[in-house]
């Protein structure tokens, strides 16, 4: 049997397998709280040849997110969490309902 399936058989590897996915989401979530609460970078001087950008009435530069679901702080790793559990539920309903045969499918 090969190596990584004899490994994906051991229900202790499963298990740690989980908890190290589980502190990656936590951890990922964590990162998106703490850089959305970080201060704003100081501002860069721009080249006197670069194209204006938009400023504020303090004259800095105004940074802005371009869809308002942008300014939740831990929206991408939610979902990317969400679409990755669609994925890997919809590849395995396509696997069963549209890949795999009927047993006796060829001697039909």
């Amino acid at each position: 049997m090969w190596f990584l399936e004899r490994w994906l058989e051991n229900k202790k590897t499963v298990k740690k397998l989980v908890y190290v996915l589980y502190a990656s989401l936590i951890i990922s979530c964590l990162l998106g709280f703490a850089i959305h609460l970080a201060p704003p970078a100081e501002p860069v001087a721009h080249d006197e040849h670069a194209a204006p950008a938009e400023h504020d009435e303090h004259g800095e530069h105004a940074e802005h997110a371009p869809f308002a679901f942008e300014q939740i702080p831990i929206f991408s790793a939610i979902f990317g969490f969400i679409v990755c559990a669609l994925l890997g539920l919809g590849a395995k309903a396509y696997g069963h309902n549209v890949v795999m045969k009927e047993e006796d499918y060829y001697d039909k």
